[in-house]
């Protein structure tokens, strides 16, 4: 995607949203806990909702967004075309009449040094000034001119898989230029800037507990975070550890239980990816599982009770594991392998109430399989011959 040399449609000489008052420079108190810490979307919310506090009602848009740094417009009006554009696309963007503020959204992207998504977005402003008698035609028939224009404006829309792609990282371009300017953003809890070098975060930020133990160590470099850090129980036993992995590439994870033994380690090469050994131990460093992702295939190896009893051997055996995604919530899952591949009965309970039983060969649904409700009642039963299903009945 090459960089237009078409900025001149998304910058019209009366710009409304884009005037800032130094004088009346709004820096909302923030948590500097927070500041350093969170990553990503939790990050981008963590700045945008107080700006959008500070706003408040529409009415009083542009006289106070006056009061924005040009790096808080651009997180404040950036995230209002997020919103819109990551539930409808462009078009439902420009149907709930946000249009207003692209020209700002445009030159803020410029601010913090995002050319190519400020390329994509004058692309679509300049499809919205061409198209906007058939926006305002829409509106007037609401949700069923909304579908209407999606069969309209097709060129706009296709424009909605070139912004998600490039979604991710506006986000850290935003986050890396917030972090290297934070006396532009916010003041900390005590109404004071952030004490940084140059104006850049360079040393590790560092929280403590109430009792002097410390919490959590987060690295930086060149005002950016590098992904490493450290996490700590309030008895003062490390709880997180994450440092960068060469092989495989990406950011190892070393978990503790809050006694000091270690409780689980796997790299990540992305968010959610695994790639390598996954090892998991018990409370008292005795072996739990040794596990492996190969190209993001899972290969469960060799298992271990708390006895000691080896459950599961080079792919042979009984898996068992809990899983709580969420605090009063706990998966139990028992497993029956042969080669490495799920084989025999399979059982999954939530809560200590039986939800899902499987009959599975070779890896794939064979035999009889039946869910159940929260009260453990039957729902349904489904019959499968080799991963196909052949009947079906509801309760």
């Amino acid at each position: 995607m090459g960089i237009f040399n078409l900025f001149r449609s998304a910058n019209p000489e009366n710009d409304p949203y884009w005037e800032f008052d130094k004088a009346n420079h709004y820096k909302p108190s923030l948590n500097k806990d927070n500041f350093f810490t969170l990553t990503g979307s939790d990050f981008g919310s963590f700045i945008f909702e107080p700006l959008a506090e500070y706003i408040g009602e529409k009415k009083y848009e542009k006289e106070r967004g006056k009061a924005f740094s040009y790096g808080q417009k651009a997180a404040y009006y950036w995230f209002l075309l997020d919103m819109q554009v990551n539930n409808g696309g462009f078009i439902q963007y420009y149907f709930n009449d946000y249009g207003k503020y692209t020209p700002t959204i445009i030159k803020s992207l410029k601010h913090i040094g995002d050319l190519i998504m400020a390329e994509l977005v004058n692309r679509s402003y300049e499809l919205y000034l061409r198209d906007s008698k058939k926006l305002k035609q829409a509106r007037t028939t609401g949700l069923e001119g909304l579908s209407g224009l999606y069969n309209q404006l097709e060129d706009m829309e296709e424009l909605d898989d070139a912004y998600y792609e490039l979604n991710e990282q506006t986000m850290k371009n935003l986050e890396n230029y917030i972090r290297k300017h934070p006396d532009e953003f916010c003041l900390d809890e005590e109404g004071k800037e952030f004490i940084v070098e140059n104006g850049i975060v360079s040393e590790p930020f560092k929280s403590f507990y109430k009792n002097g133990n410390p919490k959590e160590v987060i690295y930086y470099l060149n005002g950016e975070q590098t992904g490493e850090r450290d996490e700590y129980f309030e008895n003062g036993h490390l709880k997180l550890s994450i440092r960068k992995e060469a092989i495989p590439n990406g950011f190892k994870h070393s978990m503790y239980h809050d006694n000091g033994q270690l409780a689980e380690t796997a790299v990540f090469i992305s968010s959610f990816q695994r790639e390598g050994w996954w090892l998991k131990y018990h409370r008292d460093g005795s072996k739990q599982f040794e596990a492996e992702f190969i190209n993001g295939d899972f290969i469960l190896h060799n298992c271990w009770n708390e006895q000691g009893v080896q459950t599961l051997k080079d792919g042979t055996g009984l898996y068992v594991f809990d899983y709580s995604g969420w605090p009063g919530h706990l998966n139990h899952n028992e497993q029956e392998y042969k080669d490495y591949k799920r084989h025999g009965k399979q059982f999954t309970y939530t809560n200590g109430v039986l939800k899902i039983y499987q009959e599975m060969e070779n890896g794939k649904e064979h035999g009889i399989t039946k869910t159940f409700d929260d009260n453990g009642q039957l729902k349904s039963e489904i019959v499968y011959e080799h991963g196909k299903e052949v009947s079906r009945k509801d309760y």
